[in-house]
């Protein structure tokens, strides 16, 4: 269960709302450094950090407690500038979703961290990107087995 502030309930209890709800996106990678994104006509400042104005959307994951974390996210390809900086790379970009108020772009309601890009896939109209949280409860550990004779310490 999310606590999500009143201001943000109140905007969305509304029929009509002046006050849009803004994704922004961080990406990360040490061949490209740190990129933000809004999805928004305009620029927007959040905690001391300019997001570009970039069309995007995004699907977000069912909230069950069952299923893996996977988020789709789709750019558009208006500029090629994204697929550059996404060719050069040849292991995962990391990833932080923020959703804010334009009018509290501070103030971050909702947060999806440890995001990572898994697979991506363009063409001339849109960048699609399938994002996952990192699953540590299926990696696999040591394949050692704990028995008397290869650890005799912890037995005795």
């Amino acid at each position: 269960m999310r606590n999500l502030s009143n201001n943000l309930l109140s905007q969305l209890y509304f029929q009509e709302s002046d006050d849009p709800f803004l994704m922004l996106v961080t990406l990360t990678h040490s061949s490209f450094g740190v990129l933000y994104f809004v999805n928004n006509m305009e620029q927007i400042t959040s905690r001391g950090n300019v997001y570009l104005p970039f069309p995007m959307k995004m699907t977000l994951p069912t909230d069950d407690g069952e299923s893996l974390r996977e988020v789709t996210m789709e750019f558009d390809n208006v500029s090629l500038e994204l697929i550059e900086e996404m060719r050069t790379v040849t292991d995962y970009i990391d990833v932080t979703i923020e959703m804010v108020l334009a009018s509290a772009p501070d103030d971050v309601e909702i947060e999806l961290g440890e995001l990572k890009i898994k697979d991506v896939s363009y063409n001339q109209s849109e960048v699609r990107a399938r994002l996952f949280m990192d699953d540590f409860l299926n990696t696999e550990m040591t394949g050692e087995k704990y028995t008397p004779s290869n650890f005799p310490d912890i037995f005795n």
